[in-house]
């Protein structure tokens, strides 16, 4: 697949770090001129130079600017800065065609992880290298049980702890895994559950604490929600439990690989299935729904996933779950979606293989339900988006909103930034302390809101659902009823192959 800004060499050649030191503090007799230079590669291919991309030394303290440059046809680089500077920089290197996210040397994607240089210390000449990690594409997979606590040595996950837990049978190639995780039979009123992977791309703790969450827990309730998971090549996945007890399940939806895969295309929201104008879908029932050219929402060719938002609402049973997987294919019951609760409409994002026909199931466990599938992408062979997963960062907009508000984040100074070339963006949503229950619904900036809806919130609980919608060039979240505080986490984008 292309990759833009890539030229092959034969090895990677490391600038040989010069020697030397300097004597004292510098002085206007004595002039000091601290060299940083390294060499920037892909590290899906570390034989792959990068030229044209921007380096710029940063304020370790303030995250300014100090001084740019640009590598060259070789992938390399060379700054110079006056050793009259004598505070901690980090070199980061970013492409000014958003292909790559950028990235601080050696490989961090947040500056508190970056290697600092300090001038007045170091070597005259230092060497600092920048792996820059490609965005990536979607393999589907059957929904696979990967971690269940309720089966395990270790049991519920306590109080302030972070469990490890390896995806076995993952390529060496995989950088982020898809996983449906559920928390179960939790002991606390209120807690939270963050999923995290590759150490580089851990949010910031404060006082031991995650800051951000990816799914919003209270007692006597299973909650689910879609979450994706940067990772490295041992393919170990880190849960975290914020308070109380709760058993943790994890359902493998797909993984996104550097070298194969299917690239996303996202869509308006359409409605392709509500039963509130059939039938709702009854106890251990499986439902077929085709998304052919019949269908309000069609699969493109190439398609082999759907990204849907579905919704269980007016159901029966106190309590059941919903599965989806591609038609044909048996044992879908086995994993879940989203639980089901007489009395709550319950949303949640999946992404799912399509069978034959371009056809996918639906189950439903317990009781009756109503259940409304809302397209909002596909993945595809050929063509589509690139994923790159960032730092998760909190829009600078997020906040309370009120009923009927419309909130518009840009793509920029927001707390976040996506490239021009960016086609969507891959949310976290939460609700917290809703006045009524409602919906949110999420949507590119410049078009007319959608009948659709991507999270609802329930009064008296925080409620997270993760989102994909499309860019142009922001995005928008519109609140249909009461007031609540919306907290808008951005956790990756899309960009095309070039």
């Amino acid at each position: 697949m292309p990759r833009p800004l890539v030229r092959a060499l034969c090895a990677v050649t490391v600038l040989a770090t010069a020697v030397g030191a300097l004597a004292g503090p510098a002085t206007a007799a004595e002039p000091c001129v601290a060299t940083v230079s390294g060499t920037v590669w892909d590290a899906s291919a570390p034989q792959s130079r990068l030229p044209g991309l921007t380096i710029d030394l940063v304020d370790v303290r303030t995250g300014g600017v100090v001084t740019s440059t640009r590598t060259t046809e070789d992938g390399t680089y060379v700054v110079s800065l006056g050793c009259r500077w004598d505070e901690p920089v980090a070199v980061r290197a970013s492409d000014p065609s958003g292909f790559y996210a950028p990235r601080f040397g050696f490989s961090s994607v947040t500056l508190a992880g970056a290697t600092m240089i300090w001038p007045r210390e170091a070597a005259s000449y230092v060497t600092n290298h920048v792996a820059m990690t490609p965005p990536s594409r979607f393999v589907p997979v059957q929904p696979t049980r990967v971690i269940d606590t309720r089966s395990a040595r270790t049991g519920r996950v306590g109080p302030a702890t972070a469990e490890m837990f390896a995806i076995d049978g993952l390529p060496d190639d995989a950088s982020a895994v898809v996983l449906n995780v559920t928390a179960t039979e939790g002991t606390s009123p209120s807690s939270y559950v963050t999923a995290s992977g590759d150490p580089a791309y851990r949010a910031p703790w404060v006082g031991g604490r995650p800051s951000t969450s990816s799914l919003n827990t209270s007692r006597g309730r299973d909650v689910a929600n879609l979450v994706t998971v940067p990772v490295r090549s041992d393919g170990v996945v880190m849960l975290y439990n914020d308070s109380g007890h709760t058993h943790l399940v994890a359902d493998l939806q797909g993984y996104y690989s550097t070298v194969e895969g299917a690239g996303f295309v996202p869509v308006a929201p359409v409605r392709a299935l509500d039963t509130r104008r059939t039938s709702p879908v009854g106890p251990a029932e499986h439902r077929t729904l085709t998304l052919d050219s019949s269908s309000a929402a069609p699969a493109p060719a190439g398609a082999v996933a759907a990204v849907v938002t579905l919704t269980s609402t007016e159901a029966t049973a106190p309590t059941s779950y919903v599965s989806a997987g591609p038609a044909g294919v048996t044992g879908i019951e086995s994993s879940s979606v989203l639980n089901a609760y007489s009395g709550s409409d319950v949303p949640n994002l999946a992404i799912v293989p399509l069978g034959a026909g371009d056809a996918i199931t639906l189950y439903n466990d317990q009781g009756r339900t109503h259940v409304v599938v809302d397209v909002v992408g596909w993945y595809v062979e050929d063509g589509g988006a690139y994923f790159q997963p960032v730092q998760a960062a909190r829009a600078s907009g997020s906040g309370r909103m009120s009923a009927g508000e419309v909130r518009t984040f840009p793509p920029t100074g927001g707390g976040f930034a996506l490239p021009r070339s960016a086609v969507a963006v891959s949310l976290n949503l939460t609700t917290s302390a809703p006045t009524v229950s409602g919906y949110l619904t999420a949507y590119p900036s410049r078009t007319a809101r959608p009948l659709a809806s991507n999270a609802n919130s329930r009064a008296g609980a925080d409620i997270a659902a993760a989102v994909v919608v499309g860019v142009d060039p922001g995005f928008s979240v519109y609140n249909d009823a009461g007031s609540a505080d919306v907290l808008v986490d951005v956790q990756g984008y899309f960009t095309p192959a070039g």
